[in-house]
C-alpha cells in the first residue's frame, strides 16, 4: 500500500513549512509530514528549506544569522515561521515527520530536540549528504530512521538497473530510499529500481509528484510513499 507525504505542507499563498500549511494536510488525513530544518542563531530548530529568507518570506539574508526574536517578526505567505517543537506539539498524531537536515548548523540542535522530546520513533532523517544525517544519529541515544544521500542513491540505482538487484549492505542502515521520479531526462523511480530496493529490505519514497498520471503510475509500481505539494489530489489517487 502506498501512503502519502505532504511536502512542506499545503500552501495557498506561499505559506511553505508553516503550521497552517501542515494543518491543511492533516485535515485531509495525511499523517506523514515532510519538511526541512535549519537552526536560528539561538540554536532553535525551524522548519525552513532555503539557506536564505529571500524566496518565501518578507525578509532577506541568511536564516541562521537571525535570532528567534528577529524570526518572530518574519512571515511566510503572511504566516509565522514554525519551529519543529511547534509542529510536534500541534500534530502528535503524525506517524512520521521526515526532516531534511539542510546544513551543519542544525545537527546539534536537532539531536538535542530529538533527545529532549524522545522523538526517535516519530522523526526520520534525510539529507543530500548522508554525513549530516549520520552526524545527528551519532549524537542520539537510540536508533532513528534515515534515508541515504545522493552518493549512496547513485550506487543503489546503478545496482538496481545494471544488476537487477541491490546488495542488502547498501540499504541496511536506511529505512527508505527517497528519490525523484526523474533526474533531468533520466528515469529514477522505475519499476526495476523499486522492486530491487524493496527486495533488499528498504522502502521506496518518490518526490515531488504533483500530477495525477505520475501518481497513478507510481501507485501501480507499488512504491511505498509519494511526496506531493498537492495533498488533496494525492489522497484522492491513493484512495481510488
Amino acid at each position: 500500500m502506498t501512503y502519502a507525504f505532504t511536502h512542506r505542507g499545503v500552501r495557498h499563498a506561499g505559506e511553505e513549512n508553516t503550521l497552517v500549511a501542515f494543518q491543511r494536510a492533516v485535515d485531509l488525513g495525511v499523517l506523514h509530514l515532510e519538511s526541512d530544518v535549519h537552526a536560528s542563531a539561538d540554536g532553535t530548530v525551524y522548519l525552513f528549506h532555503d539557506e536564505t529568507l529571500d524566496r518565501v518570506t518578507d525578509a532577506s539574508g541568511k536564516f541562521n544569522e537571525r535570532t528567534d526574536d528577529q524570526l518572530a517578526q518574519i512571515t511566510a505567505g503572511g504566516e509565522p515561521l514554525c519551529t519543529l517543537d511547534q509542529l510536534l506539539d500541534a500534530f502528535p498524531q503524525a506517524q512520521v515527520v521526515n526532516l531534511d537536515v539542510k546544513d551543519e548548523h542544525v545537527i546539534g540542535p536537532l539531536a538535542e530536540l530529538i533527545e529532549r522530546r524522545g522523538a526517535h520513533q516519530q522523526i526520520a532523517l534525510a539529507s543530500f549528504s548522508s554525513a549530516r544525517s549520520h552526524a545527528v544519529r551519532h549524537l542520539l541515544s537510540a536508533p532513528i530512521r534515515r534515508s541515504p544521500g545522493q552518493r549512496e542513491i547513485i550506487l543503489i540505482w546503478l545496482c538496481a538497473h545494471l544488476l537487477g538487484w541491490v546488495p542488502k549492505k547498501l540499504v541496511k542502515d536506511f529505512w527508505a530510499v527517497q528519490v525523484p521520479f526523474k533526474q533531468g531526462w533520466l528515469p529514477v523511480a522505475t519499476g526495476r529500481f523499486t522492486r530491487a530496493v524493496q527486495r533488499a529490505g528498504a522502502q521506496v519514497h518518490v518526490w515531488v509528484v504533483n500530477d495525477e498520471p505520475t501518481m497513478k503510475l507510481l501507485k501501480d509500481r507499488k512504491v511505498d510513499a509519494i511526496m506531493s505539494d498537492d495533498a488533496q489530489l494525492l489522497m484522492k489517487v491513493l484512495g481510488s
